[in-house]
């Protein structure tokens, strides 16, 4: 039997977004597949806000039983 399991990450980015390609390629190492990423202008992405502002990232993976 199949399931799918979820999970909401929270990659700190750093004004790039290779850093968040290099994180969701790891993830997907490990069998999670994005479903939805928020990267929806907001004050605190930006690197002069903060050093690393979070990006929040929900994936997916199947489960085989």
């Amino acid at each position: 039997m199949k399931h799918v399991e979820y999970r909401v990450e929270t990659v700190l980015l750093n004004g790039h977004v290779e850093e968040l390609a290099a994180r969701l390629n790891e993830l997907g190492k490990e069998g999670w597949e994005v479903a939805s990423v928020d990267l929806t202008p907001h004050p605190s992405y930006s690197p002069a806000a903060q050093p690393k502002a979070p990006v929040p990232v929900l994936l997916q993976r199947v489960i085989e039983e």
